[in-house]
Parts: C-alpha cells; structure tokens; sequence
C-alpha cells in the first residue's frame, strides 16, 4: 500500500509487484507533479497511466469527467 500527499491531496494505491515503482510513488512523476498545475477546465490524458497517480490525482483536483487514463 503506498499512501501519498501531493498537492494537498491524500492518495493511497494498493499496487501489485508487476506494476512499475510498486513501493512508492516514482521520484520522475513527483518531480513532474511538483511543476504541473491542474486549471478546471483541462483536459488530461494520462497515457501510460499505471496504477494512475497523476490521472488520479487529476481526477480529484478538476474532476473525473476531464479525465482519461489508459496503460
């Protein structure tokens, strides 16, 4: 189980040892996070999305509705 604060928000994913960075959250999407800014009427894809931190993340910022996720 990783649990995580990132941008205020409180996240927790249950990840499975398939999964890339299975332990924590991988220091390449923190660091792209620390600079990326969510506005409420964006569009995100996160391609690529794993067990989905950033579409997540996203999600909880501007909404579900904005968001598309596929791995």
């Amino acid at each position: 189980m990783i649990s995580a604060t990132i941008k205020n928000v409180n996240l927790m994913f249950e990840t499975d040892p398939s999964n890339f960075s299975p332990n924590n959250i991988d220091i390449g999407t923190l660091a792209m996070l620390s600079v990326t800014d969510f506005s409420p009427n964006d569009k995100v894809l996160d391609l690529g999305c794993g067990y989905g931190v950033v579409g997540i993340l996203a999600g909880k910022l501007i909404g579900p509705q904005n968001i598309t996720m596929c791995d």
